[in-house]
């Protein structure tokens, strides 16, 4: 019972049932007679380039860091609590957020609270490529005073609220950002969460999460690594295109994701901008969001799935799950509701290929739990991969911290990870 509990609340914020809206009913997919399901491939966005060898059988791999080229920009501190990664963002003005100093006389003055924290307002934000929208919890700045909105759209001590900021430095300043509210103290970690810093802002620069070294750097818009330096230093190109990608423009539509009789259900609303790649898991194909705010270190390598790739799975081989009602899980979704998560623990050494361009296998990895969201029509607004008739799964970030760097280009629509 404990395990379950400490899951739930690692677990329980699903950042991909945050950042999108849309009512969609569920037609579900009928599996093909070889497993292979209906996949929509990421579209290739440069030559293909062939980067290791396909092949069936699985042989565990030690690996060591990557040699970062010195291409990758420029870089700041990166600080990782469990499997997820936070940076310090400053959203005071440049004064440095100092309180004004009453000039009347000191009869006069209000009291102070000396144990209230005084300087800039700085808070740990959680690097989270599983969201497009990012946000800001007022109550998690416990070492300085939380920063002041300069307007705000709905009560900005309630959840949901979007909140207007004119400063906000991540990488320098970004001048006048939009945030929603959020409240993250039910999260069990070592770092009290400011909020998240989400595609909204990581779609706009290549940025590369360096999990040895502690950094996460921000490449420029016009002159990042070549695939050459990028393949010299053992990286392995893996598609993202229409589903990441610095113009929102090009993403697909949502209808390419979920098949419903009513099609006004899906209509011009696209796809969350999220890194999603295509992925194997035992020989079966899908689509994989990879999400970094995913923290699945009670059970490393574990992986959310969609109810159609489930059935991919169950059909491709019988044999390669077995379900195990004591690692259930109960996930918190965007409309506040309960979803249950039915645990199937994958026979030892299955593979999980992360699919390069041209079809080879870009890296070989191993799963180790998949958790199956439940369809909850109560909460089908979140938009999350339970929503999705093609089949799908979720990523959790163990899978980035055992690959030690992990590059993510919006401009090539493109995520590189070491071989």
């Amino acid at each position: 019972m404990l395990r379950r509990r400490i899951t739930w609340l690692i677990i329980a914020l699903c950042p991909a049932a945050l950042v999108q809206a849309a009512s969609c009913s569920d037609s579900g997919t009928t599996p093909t007679e070889d497993g292979g399901g209906t996949v929509l491939t990421p579209v290739d966005a440069a030559k293909k380039t062939d980067t290791s060898t396909e092949g069936d059988g699985y042989v565990p791999v030690v690996r060591k860091p990557p040699v970062l080229p010195t291409c990758l920009g420029t870089s700041i501190a990166m600080k990782t609590s469990g499997e997820k990664s936070y940076v310090k963002v400053n959203m005071s003005s440049p004064d440095g957020g100092a309180p004004p100093v009453d000039a009347g006389d000191a009869g006069d003055a209000a009291p102070v609270d000396a144990a209230a924290p005084t300087g800039p307002s700085i808070g740990d934000f959680l690097l989270d490529f599983g969201a497009n929208g990012s946000t800001v919890d007022f109550k998690g700045f416990k070492t300085s005073p939380a920063p002041t909105p300069s307007s705000c759209l709905g009560d900005p001590a309630i959840p949901g609220a979007t909140c207007y900021f004119d400063h906000f430095d991540f990488f320098g300043p970004w001048g006048r950002v939009g945030l929603v509210t959020a409240d993250y103290g039910f999260l069990f970690s070592s770092v009290r969460q400011s909020g998240i810093v989400g595609t909204d802002f990581l779609a706009n620069y290549p940025f590369t999460l360096d999990y040895d070294g502690s950094r996460i750097f921000r490449g420029s818009k016009d002159a990042f690594c070549t695939d050459a330096q990028l393949l010299a230093a053992g990286f392995s190109p893996i598609p993202t295109g229409g589903f990441y990608t610095n113009d929102p423009r090009k993403l697909r539509p949502l209808s390419e994701v979920i098949s419903t009789p009513d099609a006004a259900a899906t209509q011009n609303i696209v796809v969350p901008n999220v890194p999603t790649v295509p992925l194997s898991i035992g020989g079966v194909r899908a689509l994989a969001q990879i999400d970094s705010g995913y923290d699945d270190r009670v059970t490393r390598h574990a992986m959310n799935v969609n109810q159609a790739l489930l059935l991919q799975i169950q059909l491709k081989d019988p044999g390669l799950l077995t379900r195990d009602p004591e690692q259930d899980l109960f996930l918190t979704t965007c409309a506040g509701l309960n979803q249950k998560a039915e645990a199937y623990v994958l026979r030892k050494g299955t593979p999980v290929d992360f699919i390069g361009e041209g079809g080879v296998v870009g890296r070989h990895d191993e799963g180790n739990v998949i958790f199956v969201k439940e369809r909850v029509p109560a909460a089908d607004r979140c938009g999350g991969i339970d929503t999705w008739t093609v089949p799908a799964a979720q990523i959790g970030a163990s899978f980035l911290v055992d690959a030690y760097a992990v590059v993510f280009d919006p401009f090539a629509s493109r995520m590189w990870i070491p071989k």
